[in-house]
Parts: C-alpha cells; sequence; structure tokens
C-alpha cells in the first residue's frame, strides 16, 4: 500500500513536471496525500496520536478533495502534518526511522481486518 502511494505520488509530480514542460497550461493535477479514510479498506486500522493523526471520516475527506480540485490544488495532505512527511526525506535515515516509531505508523495496520 505504501509503495502504491509512493508511486503515485511520484507519477503525479513527473506529469506535472511533462505537463508544464510542454506548456500545457489548460490541464491540471492534484495529488491527494491522505492518513487513513474511515472505509472498509482500512477495518482495524489503529492512530496511535488520534489527536495528531486522525482517522478521516469519508464526507470531510470527498470535500476537502472535491474542494482542492476545484481550487486546482496541486498538493492535499489530509491531515495537514501528513505535509511534513515531505520533510522527513531530508533527515537523516536513522531520524526518520525513528519518527516513525514514535509515531507508531509502523504499527498502524497491525489489527487490519479491511478488504
Amino acid at each position: 500500500y505504501c509503495a502504491s502511494k509512493f508511486g503515485a505520488f511520484g507519477f503525479n509530480e513527473s506529469l506535472r513536471y511533462e505537463l508544464r514542460k510542454l506548456g500545457k497550461t489548460g490541464v491540471h493535477t492534484t495529488c491527494v496525500c491522505p492518513y487513513y479514510i474511515n472505509t472498509g479498506m482500512f477495518d482495524g486500522v489503529k492512530t496511535r496520536f488520534p489527536l495528531l493523526l486522525p482517522i478521516l471520516q469519508p464526507e470531510y475527506a470527498a470535500n476537502k478533495i472535491v474542494r482542492a480540485i476545484k481550487t486546482r490544488q496541486a498538493l492535499l495532505f489530509m491531515p495537514r502534518i501528513v505535509r511534513f512527511t515531505c520533510l522527513a526525506r531530508l533527515l537523516p535515515t536513522a531520524v526518520a526511522d525513528w519518527l516513525v516509531d514514535v509515531l507508531g505508523i509502523s504499527n498502524t495496520m497491525d489489527e487490519f481486518k479491511g478488504h
């Protein structure tokens, strides 16, 4: 799952660059980067810090996504703190790994039952 999200992010980035280079000003992309959304797909997913990284409600996520598309927002991070995952790449690997452990990100799907 994480690999496909990373792939979608990279695909969006390269597509945006190519459209810009080709002068295609009438085409816009919006890359949506949510934390988990409370659907059957993520049944059983847990979050260590729900105030910091809440499981998102589908209606909330859908409204944010539609608004981002309508306003031609290039990137949508939900919740906003997810934006800092990009900055984590600038950290030394050991520090980034420690941060993942502290936030419990690697354990979120330990009780995953989704489909």
